[in-house]
């Protein structure tokens, strides 16, 4: 990296922790939790419904579709307490080391933040869903990597994750038919995870600088796949059984396999949902430009 990148690199850094600094909350005192939530209320912005654009939409009715948008909105909390979980410590163990060690005042509010927003995910999950919903994880072990691309591939599955649940949490915190509450709770996730997401691609970009030079091709075919293989189960999460099943839809199983072959959703996680993502990892040479995740898709 040369000079005047590193210095950009250290100053973006310094903004960070100083907006960190400025804006933090204490999220265990900063929201007045309401004491229930109507499944009359949209929950998720209908538009957002992994249903919607598809049969399965235009043949549900408006309380089969409000209803369904509470167990999408307890999916897509308890995908935020899973994965902050695995962020934490993913990010933990890598603190102090000397790759980034220009990072670690920022990576202490990190996952100070991300503990926070597990917290507050969770407590919403379990008051008005009671339950938070499992999901599949993918190991990072499997991967025998120099530890260059192992803090790549790691920041990158954090990329990933953040960048999605951030497309969601900015279009429900700005819908004013969803509750009030829900918005809030997106708002302020929003706000955090912006600057991860900031930190995100500077990190990424800095690691990921003269790659292609620096590694043979076998190696980076190896992390590509194992990116694709991460977007992939992203994305499949989105679409979890046990919702249908919440929601009253019967076989929730065939749904999923079914949304997920479907044309109009892979267009949505094309255009919409994965359109920063790809471009990102593509731009650093993580990804491959033509990779394309629809036939790879598991029921």
């Amino acid at each position: 990296m040369n000079q005047s990148a590193q210095s950009m690199y250290t100053d973006r850094l310094a903004r960070l922790v100083q907006l960190s600094r400025d804006r933090h909350v204490f999220s265990f005192t900063r929201f007045d939790w309401v004491n229930d939530i109507s499944e009359q209320d949209w929950w998720v912005s209908p538009e957002l419904l992994t249903i919607h654009g598809t049969a399965y939409y235009e043949q549900a009715s408006e309380a089969q579709c409000k209803l369904l948008s509470k167990w999408e909105c307890i999916n897509l909390f308890s995908l935020n307490v899973t994965g902050e979980q695995e962020l934490i410590a993913g990010v933990a163990e890598l603190l102090h080391t000397p790759m980034l060690k220009e990072a670690n005042d920022y990576l202490h509010h990190f996952i100070d933040e991300e503990n926070q927003h597990m917290w507050y995910f969770a407590k919403f999950c379990e008051n008005y869903g009671g339950k938070i919903y499992g999901n599949k994880k993918i190991k990072l072990t499997e991967l025998k990597l120099d530890p260059r691309l192992t803090i790549l591939v790691r920041f990158a599955q954090i990329f990933i994750f953040e960048e999605v649940g951030h497309y969601y949490n900015l279009k429900i915190a700005l819908d004013e038919r969803v509750h009030p509450f829900i918005r809030e709770i997106n708002e302020a996730h929003r706000n955090d995870e912006s600057r991860h997401i900031t930190f995100g691609r500077a990190l990424l970009a800095r690691l990921a600088d003269g790659i292609s030079n620096d590694y043979a091709p076998e190696v980076l075919e190896k992390v590509s796949q194992h990116l694709r293989k991460y977007v992939q189960v992203t994305i499949e999460s989105l679409y979890n059984p046990a919702m249908y099943r919440d929601a009253g839809f019967s076989s929730g199983m065939a749904i999923r396999s079914a949304l997920l072959a479907d044309p109009a959703r892979q267009d949505f996680h094309a255009r919409e949902l994965l359109k920063k993502v790809l471009a990102l990892l593509a731009d650093t040479h993580l990804l491959k430009q033509e990779t394309s995740l629809e036939p790879a898709y598991q029921s």
